[in-house]
């Protein structure tokens, strides 16, 4: 399922938090923020963890990492669609219908601390089989829900705001939906993330958050 990775890459952009788009290339991407730092987000495999670093071997090379404390580790677990309501900010897989909607396949909700990864929406790398889809990051604005969300034993829709956009999404009351919540656990080598990084004035690396992303 990180079709679930660009939640989580592009930011996991999926960030979508993507696994059939992040699952196949390990990537390594830079965007400038407002000020003068650089967020860097290092997608690849743990190859050596301490309390200190990490190594992230990556499609460019061995990537090091110098971690900030606390330290935490994202996971996703499941959940449901009453998690999802009004300003919630989610990252949603959906596959274009044949009368132009999109429908929602799974969807994954951020924590506050993780609001705006990969924001926007785009084409993910196309399945073996089956439609292309497409995955899009941002807050709630608008639902036909029940009790705030979008749980009902018929579904439900939404609209999916991100800048410069947004996008009108229907839900099947079936949707899978995960959290992404922090992990107790410590990172070890062999571990599949994404890396959130700032980049300082020397070029050095430092991450206080990473997204694990199972493949």
């Amino acid at each position: 399922m990180l079709n679930r990775m660009l939640i989580l890459g592009v930011a996991l952009a999926a960030t979508a938090c993507n696994r059939n788009s992040g699952s196949q290339q390990d990537t390594t991407q830079a965007a400038q923020s407002p000020t003068s730092e650089t967020r860097i987000e290092v997608r690849g495999t743990i190859m050596t963890a301490s309390a200190d670093s990490l190594v992230v071997q990556s499609d460019i090379g061995d990537v090091t990492v110098k971690l900030k404390q606390p330290f935490h580790l994202y996971d996703r677990v499941p959940s449901d669609l009453s998690k999802v309501g009004k300003n919630s900010f989610i990252g949603v897989t959906t596959v274009k219908q044949p009368d132009g909607s999109e429908r929602a396949t799974e969807i994954h909700v951020f924590p506050e601390e993780l609001r705006g990864l990969g924001e926007g929406s785009r084409m993910m790398a196309p399945p073996t089989a089956g439609n292309p889809n497409r995955m899009t990051n941002g807050s709630v604005s608008e639902s036909r829900m029940s009790n705030g969300s979008v749980a009902s034993t018929n579904g439900g829709s939404l609209v999916v705001e991100y800048a410069g956009g947004s996008q009108n999404v229907t839900v099947p009351p079936n949707t899978p939906v995960t959290l992404l919540t922090v992990e107790s656990r410590q990172l070890v080598p062999g571990d599949k993330v994404v890396v959130l990084a700032t980049k300082g004035a020397d070029g050095s690396l430092t991450a206080d958050k990473a997204i694990s992303t199972h493949n």
